[in-house]
């Protein structure tokens, strides 16, 4: 017990001292730090205006987040997904003389955590946000970081440590929350599209009396309803219910036998989470841990090319035996969000006189989103032949981004078209904006072999980001201020034009600049 406990301990003083010995960790700390200062003065000022300010609206955000936490755990603990462990576990730590249940409870001190800080983030919000007593929000972070951890530490290891359930039992209850999760996602649909998005309807939606009664997740936040505003038949049997659960699921887990059956699948996980990391550390876009391995698909056909132009080439093939060609993840969720957004703000961006600038700020908002979200040609960076072709430094640099323009451009028109089509903009507007958005992923890459090259390794891949993402953030904004005044003082679709060639100006002048510092970057990788 006593070696777990230490183990624990230095784990997390390790993480901290690892951290601080980055040269950019002082810098994202500080980043962090305003941002977060800057969201919560814009939520408290946000609630106020729309005079949500008070424990109901504490209550609307407490309950979207229990249902997502709870819902998202639960599915993490049934595929033995939900608790990180490191490749060393399997060698040092599960051969120990120490009960696997142990070794499961100290495994997650992570989440752990996280319950604490949004617990006390949720407190600190409501005394000084919602006006809730603060004896009230006492006995709101007493239910959540007591009661709510003894129940996901209970379901942990009920769905880790269970060695009597079947295998095909848990692929059927993680399907059956997937189901679930899609009909409450449908049943939202609906309902907003009957009753209207706006602030009553979402008001009117959490003080429904059914979500109250769902079992588990609804009796959770029945017990923050009774905390809050006070006791009502409803939530006081809820509340009850909720109470017998988490001391049933306790004491289930707390008698349950485990051998350690676990140990196999934790040290896969270990496997898939370290090769996970390292995909992130390298800029790719991963959605999850252990993913399937990819099909490729047969193709035909025959490409001849020199010098640079072959590097294309082999992109264009290797793009070509893809299951979904050009279209990959960040493909989908532009189209998700695309959808969305155009229903979910068709009202709100119809009473206005510009729909073109809010199409214009979606696609900027979604370019920022992706920009540390690498392709091929960043692969293309690393291999040393790339720097050894008989070639122009520009042309290689070149060749090398052309496929990636190709799939930015058709991302812009699956981002851009579907809102712009629901909120009334011209057909030019919405080309100019696909353009804007294609220039702006180009200048995203360009931009990224200049701060390589100013910073080189002394900042790390993160601190090339934060370079990266603040010199395209300054070089943008001052066209986007030109722009704006422009729009203002003589019309306001002249933003779009004087936006795309300032970025085609800009995005020549730093491809210039990496195609010049080209030869370097042989010797940075």
């Amino acid at each position: 017990m006593r070696a777990l406990l230490y183990l624990t301990w230095r784990s997390f003083v390790n993480n901290v001292k690892r951290a601080l010995k980055k040269p950019v960790t002082l810098i994202l700390i500080i980043l962090l730090g305003v941002y977060a200062v800057y969201v919560l003065f814009m939520v408290g000022k946000l609630v106020t205006e729309l005079r949500f300010d008070s424990a109901d609206g504490l209550i609307a955000l407490v309950s979207v987040w229990t249902i997502y936490i709870f819902l998202s755990d639960f599915l993490a603990y049934s595929s033995r997904k939900g608790v990180i462990f490191r490749q060393a576990h399997p060698h040092f730590v599960f051969p120990a003389p120490i009960s696997p249940k142990l070794i499961l409870i100290h495994s997650a001190w992570m989440n752990y955590l996280t319950s604490v800080v949004v617990s006390l983030l949720f407190v600190l919000a409501g005394v000084t946000v919602f006006s809730v007593e603060p004896w009230r929000m006492a006995l709101f972070f007493i239910v959540g970081c007591i009661l709510e951890l003894l129940l996901e530490v209970s379901v942990m290891v009920f769905m880790y440590t269970n060695e009597t359930l079947p295998e095909r039992f848990m692929k059927g209850l993680s399907l059956g929350i997937k189901i679930f999760l899609g009909a409450m996602t449908l049943f939202l649909v609906l309902y907003f599209r009957r009753e209207g998005f706006s602030l009553a309807t979402v008001s009117a939606f959490f003080d429904w009396p059914g979500l109250q009664m769902i079992p588990v997740v609804g009796w959770n936040i029945a017990a923050y309803r009774l905390i809050l505003t006070g006791p009502t038949n409803l939530n006081m049997v809820c509340t009850a219910l909720y109470a017998c659960t988490v001391a049933a699921a306790f004491l289930k887990a707390k008698n349950m036998r485990c051998e350690g059956a676990y140990y196999e699948a934790a040290a896969k996980f270990a496997d898939d989470y370290a090769e996970m990391k390292r995909k992130q550390n390298s800029g790719e876009m991963v959605t999850g841990i252990g993913e399937k391995k990819r099909k490729f698909r047969r193709i035909s056909g025959d490409y001849r090319a020199s010098g640079a132009k072959a590097v294309f080439y082999r992109q264009l093939l290797e793009y070509k035996k893809e299951r979904w060609f050009i279209f990959t993840k960040a493909t989908v969720i532009n189209l998700v969000a695309s959808a969305v957004m155009a229903f979910a703000l068709r009202q709100n961006v119809g009473r206005t006189e510009v729909p073109q600038l809010f199409l214009l700020g979606m696609t900027a908002y979604m370019t920022l989103v992706f920009s540390g979200i690498t392709g091929k040609w960043e692969t293309e960076l690393k291999s040393p032949y790339l720097f050894l072709i008989p070639d122009t430094p520009f042309k290689k640099l070149w060749y090398a981004t052309l496929m990636e323009h190709v799939k930015a451009f058709v991302d812009g028109i699956v981002l851009c078209v579907p809102m712009g089509a629901v909120w009334g903009v011209s057909p030019g507007l919405i080309l100019m904006t696909i353009l804007i958005y294609t220039v702006l992923q180009a200048n995203k890459m360009y931009t990224r072999v200049v701060a390589q090259c100013l910073v080189g390794d002394f900042l790390g891949k993160t601190g090339q980001d934060i370079i990266r993402m603040l010199l395209q953030m300054f070089i943008i904004g001052i066209g986007g201020m030109a722009a704006a005044a422009a729009g203002i003082l003589i019309h306001v679709n002249l933003v779009f034009p004087i936006i795309l060639f300032y970025s085609i100006i800009v995005t020549a002048v730093m491809g210039a600049l990496a195609s010049v510092r080209f030869d370097t970057m042989e010797q940075m990788n």
